[in-house]
């Protein structure tokens, strides 16, 4: 059971643990059922577990746990026959597997790949039999794990990618494993956050019998092979792969078609583009993708774009098809620059001929957010960003694309499936998180051909939160919209804090700014967000200049110029508020994570209209991050490299405002985070602590980018109060004292 909640009482820090979070929805092909995944927290463990459950799509009987226990199970995939379930586990091997690995690996075949000796298992597949019952049965034992995979339409195989050491890497990763051996370094892009350090191991594509756990190779060589999907007939599967021969230094995605016995390839796609999550029509006429038409330039909004199967160009050795189709790979930056070092540093391959291509969604001016899904031979189905919110879209094989659900414009659509005539959509709202909801394919097709269209009546099927989010006062979420001083419209999203009524005087203002910069908010649950609200802060999220989901000129306005344009729509958004009455002026306060904290730097070094600040996890000094982020690429086409446009680079970084600031600054990092790196915030301290700013460092151990321990994700939201209480915040309402009950979260996940 779960522990009573206090009625009417704001979120508390207690809370954080209860919260459970659906997520990758998986629709049965007669469409009768969805599997998803269920994540909670395990308190006693500081960790997270993610479980299987199913439920039917009609809303007649409640959720059905499939998989229970402190596990990390993901990726769930009905078999076209809609008996088996696979999905990816990392848990220990079976009893059968670890008994047979040594006569599979001799023979070759099977589970062949024999554990390196680590402690935590790798993620490999495993098959629920719905139909007979039982337990999951093991599938694969690769010894660095499975990535990704992908059915056979006849439900007996499945394709799946992997990383494939040679006997060479596999020495090096057992010294590195047994911290016996450095770290030796060839690569360009020779780190990632929540990676490490990266090696030269090449992930391929392997075919796996169902019933008898055979596996062959149908990839190789010196390049990657991502996203393998069979097609409805199982003629051929489609891959993602760049085959530059120099793949660290562009993102030139192609895609690529081979036969399941390995031994035909063709090419789909022809180096012009940054291609993505390939899907077959059902009749194999065509390949629906995600593209970047411009694959250099990380602001350009990417389209749904489709390609005829019977253009692709056969390839007589996939393996050493390498380097082939461009007259120039690029890579290296001249020393001479001309005058022009952001062009000079634009060194990328030069196709020899295009992409005959259909692009789908370029009239709707949005971002396509996920993979495309068919609904029949013509119409294609995928999320698209638009205006603060992610939508439902619809597009036809011919160019015509509609947005169709929802229309309600406070809540938004986190992930979906459809099969069998049915759509199953995870929806988010401020104020109950993400459910799922069920509704037919053919009122989404009513709904996009309607003159006055409305939002068409959806099944809930699953209540996750119910029961803490019944005793809880959550904040109202408000839409609001206001003028720049370049005279845009910027939209923005306020969180009212519970019981807010600005006739009885305005309230403190906490401006969260949110990361990206390619990116926005919506109208959904955040719970650092609700919390803060619930502590008595109006909450401002602004989608400002840069986000996307208004269009691509909004986004590429700030190519090449972070900072000025952000920070006048923040601050528009702060003056709104102001003026409105709903805002005090006297106790104004700043936070933003990732490019969130690059901008609330800027911002100090830009106004003293904050009382307090808190960046977390931010950038400083630009020049200094080349090399030590992951992001070089980006850099590079932004700015040019830094020692040919020193100026460029540090005109647009906030270390050049750095004698401005006087705010008080709390800064926050995580020790390996590679992509806003540690010595970032090191630098930034530093700084202000020789100018006499107050100013605190917390670095949280073993953490990333992002906050993945529940512990430093409540200690990061009290920090933060106390931080803001410090310099003339709210009175923090301590309840950290409070003991947590074990069934918060314990190591035997609770029922929903």
């Amino acid at each position: 059971m779960t522990s009573p909640v206090d009625a009417g009482l704001p979120f508390q820090l207690a809370d954080y643990y209860k919260l459970k979070t659906i997520s990758q929805p998986a629709v049965s092909p007669d469409g009768r059922k969805v599997a998803f995944v269920l994540e909670g927290f395990l308190k006693k463990d500081d960790d997270r577990y993610q479980n299987l459950w199913v439920v039917d799509t009609d809303g007649s009987a409640p959720p059905h746990r499939l998989t229970r226990g402190r596990t990390r199970d993901s990726s769930p995939q009905w078999s076209p026959d809609g008996r088996y379930l696979a999905f990816l586990s990392a848990r220990p091997d079976e009893l059968e597997i670890t008994e047979t690995q040594n006569e599979d690996r001799e023979n070759h075949r099977g589970p062949q790949a024999k554990k390196t000796g680590e402690e935590e298992p790798k993620p490999q597949i495993w098959i629920l039999d719905l139909q007979a019952g039982g337990e999951p049965r093991q599938l694969t034992c690769r010894e660095e794990g499975v990535e990704e995979f992908s059915w056979s339409p006849d439900s007996q195989k499945i394709v799946f990618a992997a990383r494939d050491p040679t006997p060479e890497q596999k020495e090096y990763l057992k010294a590195l494993r047994k911290d016996k051996g450095p770290y030796v370094i060839h690569r360009v892009q020779h780190k990632y956050d929540g990676r490490g350090y990266l090696d030269d191991v090449r992930t391929h594509l392997f075919v796996a019998d169902v019933g008898t756990r055979a596996v062959h190779q149908i990839t190789s060589g010196p390049c990657d092979e991502r996203h393998p999907r069979f097609s409805p007939r199982g003629t051929w599967i489609v891959f993602v792969s760049n085959r530059t021969g120099d793949a660290d230094n562009n993102r030139r995605q192609d895609l690529w078609l081979v036969r399941p016995d390995g031994r035909d390839a063709r090419r789909l796609t022809f180096g012009d583009v940054q291609a993505n999550w390939p899907r077959f029509s059902p009749d194999e006429k065509w390949v629906a993708f995600t593209v970047n038409m411009v694959p250099e330039n990380v602001y350009t909004l990417q389209s749904l774009a489709v390609i005829e199967t019977s253009l692709a160009e056969k390839i007589d050795d996939l393996a050493t098809f390498v380097g082939k189709g461009w007259s120039t790979i690029g890579g290296i930056v001249p020393d001479s620059h001309g005058g022009d070092p952001i062009a000079n540093a634009r060194v990328y391959p030069v196709p020899l001929r295009r992409t005959p291509l259909r692009l789908l969604t370029a009239d709707l001016d949005r971002p396509v957010e996920s993979e495309p899904l068919w609904l029949d031979e013509n119409t294609i189905m995928v999320s698209v960003g638009d205006r603060g919110q992610t939508r439902l879209a619809l597009a036809n094989v011919d160019g015509a694309a509609f947005i169709t659900f929802p229309y309600d414009r406070m809540c938004t659509v986190d992930q979906f499936d459809a099969q069998g005539g049915m759509a199953v959509v995870a929806l988010n709202r401020p104020e109950t998180g993400r459910e799922l909801y069920a509704l037919p394919v053919n009122d989404l097709l009513a709904v996009a051909l309607a003159s006055s269209p409305v939002d068409p009546k959806a099944v809930r099927l699953t209540k996750v939160n119910e029961s803490l989010l019944a005793g809880r006062t959550p904040a109202r979420y408000e839409r609001i919209t206001f003028a720049n001083h370049d005279g845009d419209t910027i939209e923005a999203l306020v969180a009212l804090p519970p019981g807010f009524d600005p006739a009885k005087g305005p309230a403190p203002l906490l401006v969260t700014i949110h990361g990206g910069p390619m990116s926005y908010d919506t109208p959904s649950f955040r719970f650092d967000r609700q919390y803060f609200a619930g502590q008595g802060y109006l909450v401002l999220m602004v989608n400002y200049r840069g986000s996307t989901s208004y269009g691509e000129a909004f986004c590429r306005v700030i190519q090449s110029d972070w900072g000025p344009r952000e920070h006048d729509d923040v601050m528009s958004g702060v003056d709104y508020l102001v003026e409105r009455g709903w805002a005090d002026p006297q106790r104004l306060f700043v936070t933003g994570f990732s490019q969130g904290g690059i901008m609330t730097n800027w911002a100090v070094g830009h106004t003293n209209r904050f009382r307090a600040a808190v960046t977390e996890h931010g950038m400083w000094d630009y020049a200094a991050a080349f090399g030590t982020d992951d992001s070089h690429l980006w850099w590079q086409d932004d700015l040019g490299v830094p020692w040919q446009n020193p100026e460029g680079y540090h005109r647009i970084s906030p270390a050049a405002a750095v004698s401005n600031i006087h705010t008080p600054l709390l800064i926050t990092a995580g020790e390996h985070d590679w992509r806003c790196p540690l010595d970032q915030a090191e630098l930034l301290y530093m700084a202000l602590k020789k100018r006499g700013v107050p100013t605190e460092l917390v670095i949280y151990q073993d953490e990333h980018h992002a906050i993945t321990k529940p512990r430093r994700a409540i200690d990061r939201l009290e920090r933060i109060c106390r931080w803001l209480e410090k310099y003339g915040g709210q009175p923090f309402r301590d309840d950290s004292a409070r003991e947590i009950p074990d069934d918060a979260g314990t190591s035997e996940p609770q029922a929903i």
